[in-house]
């Protein structure tokens, strides 16, 4: 009895190993997510300066200045402070305005894509601090030049930074998998272990099948036992609330006909709807009525839920859902290889709210988040299918228009999303007016790649904002 004991121990402990191994792999997943993001804050922040910048310069009066460089200011505070923590550690504010703490990056590639950031960007904080002193147009002429000078060296070191920052949490997550998989096969190995032990204790007793349901019964691990042609004879507990099914839904069908294969997984649906992955382990065990096999399940629902929560936030917006500047850049990229081949052409739309700061500072981020989200449903609703629809950062979004034939379709498209944020929004008793400033370009006519396109579409939305805002504008 004590062999069985010392098994059952060192199942249980292995068991709770990969369990630990699960949390700590979310754990480094959660991590990442938080370094992910503030690598694109960073990049949202290096737009947002060169805008409220380029304001600064062209206002025509000293209120607009004034609330430009109060933006400029602590969009700079805050991507300095950023840089900062990625090199030495420390805390930092958050986006939700909540201070946390990060250590230093402790990877050589991604600290010296720190470095290169932090050298080209002390110069410029340098010429943005001498502002508060200066205060004087040939000041606010040096910053915005600066800033559109290396707008683009920042945002390339950003992009960089979030590559590199996911190539490594994908290197150390597939050590941990490693680890992981070891301990599951030692645990496979120890509950064959188990098992053996169990039945040679009830030998004696010519093992029936109620006292063999017993047994797999205290195995954590989900088990099936089978019969010759793989069809289930007998389950655990763990095995019915892993599949989510009673066990006579189970006893008498294949355990793999409930499933698909899903890479090196298994994947399913509980009776309830809830989808699934499981890891499936074939195997036997001897007793005195021959050798009798069985199939292990070990639910991996954690793990894919966390790989997938990943790659959302490396692809998209965290507030809207919708594609980042990342996804943005793809899909614009093949939109437009695309366009070469089929002769049909391709149109951008830069979206900026106007007076987006006023309702945060009347209503509050709370009100000013929901603003957004409703913005971002809006946009979304006028897109045809094969468009798309991003958040760059802030109030800024792109819509990427496919397979047009002229720049009057572009405008038609461009006239039917003013319209949209046109209209009031309804947010429980308050009604906030909306408007936005448009500026549309069209590939191959304006620009062939995606940077110049992007480029020539945000010149166009400044015309629209000098305007007076409330219009669509050509880069003309």
């Amino acid at each position: 009895m004590s062999a069985i004991a010392a098994a059952v121990a060192l199942f249980v402990v292995l068991d709770i190993s990969v369990l630990a191994i699960n949390l700590w792999i979310a754990h480094e997943l959660d991590q990442t997510s938080i370094e992910i993001n503030l690598a694109g804050r960073q990049r949202m922040l290096s737009q947002r300066m060169t805008k409220a910048a380029l304001k600064n310069v062209s206002a025509p009066d000293g209120s607009r200045i004034a609330a430009s460089e109060v933006e400029l200011l602590d969009a700079a505070v805050l991507f300095d402070e950023t840089l900062q923590t990625f090199a030495d550690g420390g805390e930092l504010t958050a986006g939700d305005g909540r201070r946390i703490r990060m250590q230093a990056m402790e990877d050589p590639v991604a600290t010296e894509l720190v470095t290169q950031a932090r050298t080209l960007w002390r110069p410029i904080m340098q010429t943005i601090r001498s502002l508060g002193l200066e205060g004087a147009a040939p000041a606010r002429e040096r910053i915005a030049q600066a800033l559109t000078d290396h707008e683009g060296e920042l945002l390339n070191l950003m992009n960089r930074l979030t590559t590199r920052i996911e190539t490594v949490s994908l290197e150390r997550t597939r050590v941990l998998r490693g680890i992981q998989t070891g301990a599951f096969v030692l645990a496979l190995c120890n509950f064959v272990l188990v098992i053996v032990l169990l039945i040679a204790r009830y030998r004696a007793a010519s093992l029936r099948g109620e006292q063999l349901q017993a047994m797999i019964d205290q195995i954590a691990a989900g088990v099936c036992l089978l019969d010759a042609r793989q069809h289930v004879t007998a389950t655990n507990a763990a095995a019915t609330t892993i599949l989510g099914r009673h066990a006579d839904e189970i006893v008498g069908r294949r355990v793999d006909h409930t499933l698909h294969e899903d890479a090196d997984l298994w994947r399913g649906e509980r009776a309830d709807g809830t989808p699934f992955h499981v890891a499936l382990s074939y195997g036997e065990v001897s007793t005195e009525q021959g050798r009798i096999p069985l199939v292990t399940l070990l639910d991996m629902s954690e793990r894919v839920s966390a790989e997938d929560r990943l790659r959302q936030l490396a692809l998209h917006d965290a507030l809207t859902g919708l594609p980042n500047r990342r996804m943005l850049d793809d899909r614009l990229q093949i939109a437009l290889a695309q366009t070469q081949r089929a002769k049909h052409k391709v149109g951008v739309a830069m979206v900026d709210l106007d007076g987006f700061k006023p309702i945060n500072d009347r209503y509050g981020h709370a009100v000013g988040d929901s603003v957004l989200q409703a913005v971002a449903q809006r946009l979304a609703a006028c897109a045809r299918a094969g468009d798309t629809v991003a958040r760059l950062g802030g109030d800024e979004f792109v819509c990427v228009f496919c397979d047009l034939d002229d720049r009057a379709e572009l405008d038609a498209l461009g006239a039917r999303l003013l319209d949209a944020l046109g209209q009031p929004l309804a947010l429980g008793e308050v009604s906030v007016p909306l408007s936005a400033s448009i500026g549309v370009a069209l590939a191959p006519d304006d620009a062939t790649s995606v940077e110049p396109l992007l480029r020539a579409a945000d010149r166009a939305m400044y015309v629209a904002k000098n305007a007076g805002g409330r219009r669509v504008a050509h880069n003309r």
